[in-house]
């Protein structure tokens, strides 16, 4: 028998194979569906040698044993059935095991994986930029953890007991990085760095769009499975980040539910579509994005989460519950404003739903569970009148004003020239309030100790991508050729400027200045939001254009530094979210299509481009990008 298993073994270990329709076959909603157990290479036995993997009492006794009969010996088999391993029980493996012919259930198997070598799941582009396809291949699965056990709700420990069993072949790239003073940071492979897709899902992207349950709280509403859309969710963003861990398996599982409806209409269930429409739109997967996010709009309002009284309502006297569901509007509108600016299928719909939810606490008061009564907008914006010390607001509080003028910002883009003129410096002085108003301690992003705070973080980055949005069509930036470029940002316009062309221009590279400002901002450039990404690119494009038409001959330096930093920035996320791929490929195509306008007008900046292999690299690898690439993603 061992002999036969092991030819069985090796006669898959070469052959790629689909999943069996059967596996998705189960509700995920069910708390006994074997869609809740992603170990489609695992079999019976090998279970059984995970330490801690089943715990003695959730462990099922057999049939004989139930009866008080001595239980017959059973034959080890290389793939346990369907059925079987759902319910962690051996499987004689026939064609009908001898259970499910008892038991008059189907009996399907799903083939072994075990002692395949072949490549691990590409998560970049290729040579040419366009985002490799990581469609799912079982050839490129490994085991995932059964979400059903072995949480550690006691601990804040960064690894729970159900960790991925990674092979030893399958590390994750690391980029050494230094702080300000010049010593080096941990690198991401240390003992701190997680390893499945529930850690990695708190490690690198919680803190940016912090709306779910608190970690412990999370964990526990996982464990009791009433929230298995919202599960699926946390580990699809999570397993981004670890290119060990197939993605496209939890895709897949958030598509069977959102297609046939098996999801339950309820707040964790839209957290659930909100984090999977942002994560589609990392993964470059744009008209997608688009849909499931208009799903989560309409559920948003089919539910009320807009209304006061909703936290009240379904909050259940805990107060963070309360917290949780106002955090997830503010979330939803949030994500709104950043979708709408980057994705030609989303509308800021929700900027017309009355604003009336109070505003979120900060995330310290959220994480720890001290939760005091919150403010609302309307003491938000009577605070400077008030002649009373002034409020100091949550950090989410800012950013929500912040995509609040962005949405003035689409206001100004419809309308024409006879209201476009005032309208203009209205919306403008709206950017420049939320500047100079911030309160002293909402001026640093990063505090004393060197913890950076993400939504201020993001706030900035709302703020001044706002304004390069609005000066720029009426600036002397982007025009010419580069009008065939639409790149996450509105295309280079001519409109009648409110001020000199001067203005307008000066007020695009230092918002330009400022995001390249908060690329530089220590910590790891993975915990930023995936958004910042295109915000990344409209600085490129100020920066690129400001390089070919404005500099004087001989004092391009500084601004080259500054493209240099954009292509590298995007570079680095290029490893982790395909749209960063396409974006690079984008700005290099900026890059060749400005090369090729200063040719023709015979400018003479380019006398040491052959000294400059950063630059000349950037110009060349863009000419090999396919001008259909460059109108992916159409600001409105």
């Amino acid at each position: 028998m061992a002999s036969q298993a092991g030819s069985l073994l090796n006669g898959l270990s070469g052959t790629s194979v689909d999943l069996d329709p059967a596996f998705w076959a189960h509700d995920p909603s069910d708390s006994s569906s074997l869609a809740l157990h992603f170990s489609p290479t695992t079999s019976s036995t090998t279970q059984e040698s995970l330490p801690g993997s089943t715990p003695p009492a959730q462990t099922p006794k057999s049939d004989s044993a139930q009866n008080g009969q001595q239980p017959q010996a059973r034959t080890s088999v290389a793939v346990a059935c369907v059925p079987c391993r759902s319910r962690h029980l051996k499987c004689d493996g026939g064609v009908r095991c001898s259970r499910c012919k008892t038991e008059n259930v189907e009996c399907t198997y799903i083939k072994s994986r075990r002692g395949w070598k072949g490549k691990r799941k590409a998560k970049v582009a290729d040579v040419n930029g366009s985002p490799v396809n990581t469609s799912l291949a079982v050839t490129n699965l490994v085991q995932l953890p059964s979400p059903e056990y072995g949480y550690q709700l006691n601990t804040l420990s960064t690894t729970p007991t159900n960790i991925i069993t990674v092979p030893a072949t399958a590390t994750t790239p690391t980029v050494r990085q230094y702080n300000l003073d010049g010593t080096r940071r941990p690198l991401n492979n240390g003992t701190n760095a997680p390893r499945d897709a529930l850690s990695a899902f708190f490690f690198y992207f919680y803190r940016s769009h912090p709306f779910c349950l608190p970690r412990q709280r999370l964990l526990q509403l996982f464990k009791e499975r009433r929230a298995p859309l919202l599960e699926f969710a946390v580990q699809y963003i999570g397993s981004s980040y670890l290119p060990s861990v197939p993605t496209t398996v939890y895709e897949q599982a958030l598509e069977r539910s959102i297609v046939n409806h098996t999801y339950s209409k309820d707040g964790f269930s839209l957290q659930a579509l909100l984090l999977y429409a942002i994560g589609l739109h990392a993964h470059n997967k744009v008209p997608r994005a688009a849909q499931v996010f208009g799903i989560a709009q309409s559920l948003t309002l089919e539910l009320g989460l807009h209304r006061r009284e909703f936290a009240l309502l379904h909050g259940n006297g805990d107060r963070v519950l309360e917290e949780c569901w106002r955090r997830t509007w503010w979330s939803m509108y949030v994500v709104n404003g950043m979708m709408t600016a980057v994705n030609p299928g989303v509308q800021f719909r929700l900027k017309d739903v009355p604003l009336e939810v109070p505003l979120p606490c900060e995330d310290e008061q959220y994480f720890s569970e001290q939760i005091f009564y919150p403010h609302t907008l309307q003491e938000f914006d009577d605070d400077p009148f008030m002649g009373t010390e002034p409020i100091t607001f949550s950090s989410f509080a800012y950013l929500i004003d912040a995509i609040r003028i962005l949405g003035k910002v689409f206001e100004v883009a419809r309308l024409d020239s006879t209201f476009e003129y005032h309208a203009v410096d209205v919306v403008d002085t709206y950017l420049c309030n939320w500047r100079n108003n911030l309160p002293v301690s909402k001026q640093d992003i990063v505090s004393n100790d060197g913890t950076l705070d993400e939504l201020l973080f993001q706030a900035h980055m709302v703020n001044n991508g706002s304004t390069i949005m609005l000066h720029r069509p009426r600036s002397n930036l982007g025009f010419g050729e580069v009008n065939n470029v639409n790149i996450c940002v509105q295309p280079g316009q001519i409109l009648l400027p409110t001020q000199t062309r001067e203005i307008h221009t000066a007020k695009c590279l230092t918002s330009a200045e400022n995001i390249s400002s908060l690329i530089k901002l220590p910590g790891p450039l993975l915990h930023h939001t995936p958004f910042f990404t295109c915000v990344v690119v409209m600085a490129s494009v100020v920066h690129l254009s400001y390089w070919s038409f404005l500099v004087p001959d001989g004092q391009d330096d500084v601004i080259k530094q500054s493209i240099r930093l954009d292509v590298g920035t995007l570079q680095q996320y290029s490893a982790t979210w395909p749209i960063a791929s396409v974006v690079l490929g984008q700005v290099r195509g900026v890059a060749h299509t400005l090369w090729n306008s200063k040719k023709a007008m015979s400018i003479h900046l380019w006398s040491n481009i052959a000294h400059d292999d950063v630059i000349r690299n950037v110009i060349e690898e863009g000419g090999q990008e396919p001008l259909e690439n460059y109108s992916q993603l159409i600001a409105p």
